[in-house]
């Protein structure tokens, strides 16, 4: 299952269904802030949802919405945004306009069980029949859906299947509708893994076979504008990307693995460095990944612990940057951990053991060990009986990497 959001505008409205909408916006953006502010001072879920109803002239099925849509959201949120916030207190802008953005949103969750949703249900005529919140009082504004989506997803709002409504009010006075539905999508394994190394202005990718560590392709997609753009633009950069890199998984025939990060927890003593971690636009970047399991192709997400330790060392020994090879490492963390494991403690650059990572344990004083090149030990290890791949002969380093020093594909992709 995938999910598909439509995008549509109210097109007619009356004065008098207008004045009954923006009235129901104010009373679920207050439901919202409240559900919020309970929420932060231990209330359970059935607490809140009792304490507005009582407080709140709207039915049960709004308040279940106002607090789903608050109960994930981080400590200090600035309802209505920071930057309409900072224009008040200057006074660019009145009380009533700073109330009417923070309260410009209204959402509608679907049922399957009342033909798809209850509140929000759009009809035959394509009007948007909604509840005003009171009991038996609805309002019918027409609503606009370009032709391509009622085509392709339109026998999903005949009430069949459950979909979500939200209503959104733009600057010009008018009103987004954006109606989101779950579509059954037939996602196939492919023969290879895409695994992708996020960085600060590019991503990295490798291509490696499932049957056998084998590198098909690396290559590059340059997203540097993703850093430095307005949030519109940054979102149509991301999903340009993101089109990119399903393009090429497609090409290839590869199931697309990325990793899981917080960079919100980085911290460093380079500020560079912080400003251009902070900036990643990271979450968002996973988040529309997942559109691509809509044209089939598989999507999953796995930590990367010591895939960049592992990419320094093979960087040395055939001579790609750092961030490419951290993507062959975690391709084949992904294909087979054991095999991870394995190089990882052939390599010498961190502990075996999944837990913390740290580095291996210096041998005690006065016993200087003898210490192989790393090329020599990894021709061993691809030698060996466990591994079933054997070594070419006269070479350095893996069989797998020799294919890197000569006739790789490197693709590089410019996102403009």
């Amino acid at each position: 299952m995938a999910k598909v959001t439509i995008p549509g505008y109210i097109c007619e409205i009356s004065e008098e269904e207008k004045e009954e909408l923006e009235k129901l916006m104010f009373k679920f953006g207050r439901a919202r802030r409240r559900a919020y502010s309970l929420k932060q001072k231990g209330y359970t879920k059935s607490e809140i949802e009792k304490i507005l109803r009582d407080e709140i002239c709207l039915n049960s099925r709004y308040i279940k919405d106002a607090y789903h849509s608050v109960k994930d959201l981080p400590p200090h949120v600035t309802f209505g945004g920071l930057k309409n916030q900072r224009l008040r207190e200057k006074g660019k802008i009145s009380k009533e306009e700073f109330h009417k953005r923070r309260n410009s949103i209204v959402i509608s969750r679907g049922d399957k069980s009342k033909r798809g949703n209850l509140n929000m249900r759009l009809t035959e005529r394509m009007e948007l029949r909604i509840n005003t919140g009171e009991d038996r009082k609805w309002i019918y504004p027409k609503v606009y859906i370009p032709k391509k989506y009622l085509d392709r997803y339109g026998h999903l709002l005949d009430g069949s299947a459950p979909y979500t409504v939200l209503i959104k009010r733009r600057n010009d006075g008018g009103y987004d509708v954006r109606v989101t539905v779950d579509v059954q999508t037939e996602v196939k394994e492919g023969k290879r893994v895409m695994a992708l190394d996020i960085n600060a202005g590019h991503i990295d990718f490798a291509v490696v076979e499932k049957d056998e560590p084998k590198v098909v392709s690396v290559g590059r997609v340059e997203v540097h504008e993703t850093q430095f753009v307005r949030k519109c633009k940054r979102e149509y950069r991301i999903h340009q990307a993101v089109d990119k890199i399903g393009n090429i998984a497609k090409h290839y025939d590869a199931d697309i693995v990325v990793g899981k990060l917080n960079t919100a927890e980085f911290k460093s003593d380079n500020k560079k460095a912080n400003r251009e971690v902070k900036n990643m636009p990271y979450h968002k970047f996973r988040h529309a990944l997942k559109k691509l399991e809509r044209r089939g192709i598989k999507v999953g997400e796995k930590s990367e612990k010591n895939t960049t330790k592992v990419g320094e060392k093979i960087s040395s020994l055939v001579g790609l940057d750092v961030h490419k090879c951290s993507a062959i490492a975690f391709a084949v963390k992904s294909i087979s951990y054991n095999l991870f494991r394995k190089l990882i403690t052939l390599l010498s650059v961190a502990s075996s053991n999944e837990g913390d990572g740290s580095l291996r344990g210096r041998r005690k004083r006065g016993k200087r060990a003898y210490r192989p090149r790393p090329g020599l030990i990894m021709m061993k290890f691809w030698a060996s009986p466990l591994s079933g791949y054997s070594a070419m002969p006269g070479s350095w380093g893996l069989s797998f990497l020799d294919s890197l020093k000569a006739g790789l594909t490197c693709l590089h992709v410019n996102v403009c």
